[in-house]
């Protein structure tokens, strides 16, 4: 019995065959990876955005009345405070006030703080103090006023600062800090988000697109605006616009991959009117 073989024609056939469904296979492996690099890349901004949400967010519902110091597209700078309580009377010199329970770490954390004061038109802020602990329990308890568990008892001090405060008035501590949007130092030619305080910028998230920023919430419709307010204390909120973009650009496109972010946050300490 002779075995028949394949002829020229079978052997093209198959060959032709064998490479149409390569081909098709290395572009479903091509599209699969380039898909697979899209939804990381997305995935990375889209935590970037999200990471960013959360840091601003937790400072800025704590801003209170006249908490609001400067604002631009790209920046904004504001009080923030980390410690409320009551003013009491002089002693040694210093301004003693008693505090409520507060955060310890953003209590440690702060930088150059300030105070502000109850007065009939909102609070009054002042520049920095110094912050001591205190024992002038009697400072306070000639007011009435005591120092509850968890709290604390702190020394103000030049006791000038405060002279126009009267004992029994609300007061908080607050640290100044300052949101922008500036060129990355870890990923340079990209824009960065940073906090500064004291003096000291800090890196916190990137990369942004160059569209990122901030708008404004005015008034008691938290009304969105661009246009920055010629009154800062009708600013009653933010929206974040927190466009981020991917590290790397993925193969088969030919920029980043954007996520645009934009939550609304109000000043939760700012009543509206």
């Amino acid at each position: 019995m002779t075995r028949r073989g394949f002829t020229l024609v079978e052997l093209l056939v198959t060959m032709a065959v064998m490479g149409i469904l390569g081909g098709a296979l290395v572009r479903l492996t091509i599209n699969q990876s380039r898909y697979v690099g899209e939804q990381e890349a997305l995935m990375e901004a889209r935590q970037t955005s999200r990471q960013a949400m959360n840091l601003l967010a937790t400072e800025l519902r704590m801003v209170s009345d006249s908490g609001v110091v400067r604002v631009a597209f790209d920046s904004i700078t504001v009080r923030v405070p980390y410690a409320f309580g009551m003013l009491c009377g002089v002693s040694g010199g210093a301004r003693i006030a008693s505090v409520l329970p507060y955060d310890s770490a953003a209590w440690d954390n702060a930088v150059s703080p300030g105070v502000a004061w109850r007065t009939g038109g909102g609070f009054r802020p002042a520049g920095s103090v110094t912050v001591a602990a205190s024992a002038a329990t009697s400072a306070c308890t000639s007011d009435s006023i005591r120092v509850v568990t968890g709290g604390a008892l702190i020394a103000l001090s030049p006791s000038s600062v405060l002279s126009s405060a009267n004992a029994g008035g609300l007061m908080y501590l607050y640290e100044t800090v300052t949101y922008r949007f500036a060129t990355s130092g870890v990923l340079p030619g990209r824009r960065a988000l940073y906090r500064v305080s004291g003096g000291t910028a800090e890196e916190l998230l990137a990369p942004f697109a160059s569209t990122a920023g901030f708008a404004y919430l005015t008034g008691s419709r938290l009304t969105l605006t661009t246009t920055v307010p010629s009154n800062l204390n009708t600013v009653t909120g933010f929206e974040l616009r927190l466009i981020a973009e991917s590290s790397v650009t993925p193969s088969g496109r030919t920029a980043p991959i954007t996520y645009d972010l934009r939550p609304r946050v109000r000043l939760g300490n700012k009543p509206l009117d």
